[in-house]
């Protein structure tokens, strides 16, 4: 929560290091000082001490961060969103990220939805909460952080690789608008098979597993249309589970994708349907052409429109 954002030269001081270190924060390591100022992002400033926005949390998914590390990264990180909506009434106080994991694409195939990471992003949201004293906060989330950041919401167990767990109850009572873009809330069609077994972020514990088959079709699970009908397929416990929660991620839902996501692949299907489509969802986009990042990076404006006016743009 404590970090910089940069836009051209000018940088914004954050304090909120004192914050956190004062209201037992202080071994959460939200600033991410080992990625520089580009670890995180929020705070209140010397001239910004109120929030008149209901603060927006955004949380990327794997192998990204909270901002760009370096000017080649320009789809990772959350600085064109970040630029928008300063440039459109929000303050750097009404904004905030921290990175989780690293931005090592090859430790990509090690991440799960596991304990640890679930609880600590949950921790976030509440910091975020008693920094601000605001009453609720929205989110904006991409690709895995779609799926951890329902987690943190809803509450309740995860049967976790690094054991299980009861994160707490719901949360969805503090939060405005939930955005979630390029998720994948029904697993990824290639982490059927051996995936599942040799790729930790596939596991059927708490990975993306799709499951090997549903009904007759085997195998073939980005399949559009199917060959034979398919109900109830099974996915990961993780996913299983919170997918069966009807409990609402906020007051507002929406979800966005695009048909030619270069990491999701299939058109976006799993068994038949979206898996970035949110169960609860109040209104979705579908973009024809973005790729994986470029759903994040590229839509900066839709994004202000469903967490600000609450609606999907046209």
């Amino acid at each position: 929560m404590m970090a910089l954002y940069r836009r051209t030269l000018k940088v914004y001081p954050i304090s909120a290091k004192y914050w956190l270190n004062s209201n037992g924060y202080q071994s959460d390591n939200f600033a991410r000082h080992d990625y520089g100022t580009k670890g995180s992002f929020g705070g209140f400033t010397d001239t910004i001490k109120t929030v008149n926005n209901t603060p927006v949390i955004f949380i990327h998914g794997n192998s990204d961060s909270a901002l760009h590390k370096t000017l080649e990264q320009s789809y990772f990180g959350w600085d064109n969103s970040v630029g928008y909506f300063l440039q459109n009434g929000y303050t750097i106080a009404e904004l905030y990220a921290t990175s989780w994991g690293d931005t090592d694409a090859l430790n990509a195939a090690k991440r799960t939805h596991n304990c640890a990471l679930v609880q600590s992003l949950r921790r976030f949201m509440q910091a975020v909460l008693d920094y601000t004293k605001a009453p609720k906060v929205s989110f904006v989330t991409h690709s895995m952080g779609v799926t951890l950041g329902r987690k943190i919401i809803k509450g309740g167990q995860i049967q976790a690789s690094d054991g299980n767990c009861d994160i707490g109850p719901p949360l969805n009572s503090k939060v405005e608008v939930f955005v979630g873009l390029s998720g994948a809330n029904y697993g990824l069609c290639n982490c059927m098979g051996t995936a599942a077994d040799f790729e930790k972020t596939c596991n059927k514990k708490d990975g993306f597993w799709p499951g090997d088959s549903c009904g007759m079709n085997y195998m073939d699970c980005g399949l559009h249309p199917l060959m034979f009908p398919c109900t109830s397929p099974t996915y990961s416990s993780f996913l299983s589970q919170l997918n069966a929660d009807k409990t609402k991620e906020g007051d507002y839902v929406f979800c966005a994708w695009s048909n030619k996501d270069d990491l999701i692949e299939y058109n976006d299907y799993v068994w038949g349907k979206p898996t970035s489509e949110i169960p609860t969802a109040d209104g979705k986009k579908v973009y024809p052409s973005y790729t994986h990042m470029q759903t994040k990076g590229e839509t900066a404006a839709d994004q202000f429109n469903m967490v600000k006016n609450k609606a999907i743009p046209s």
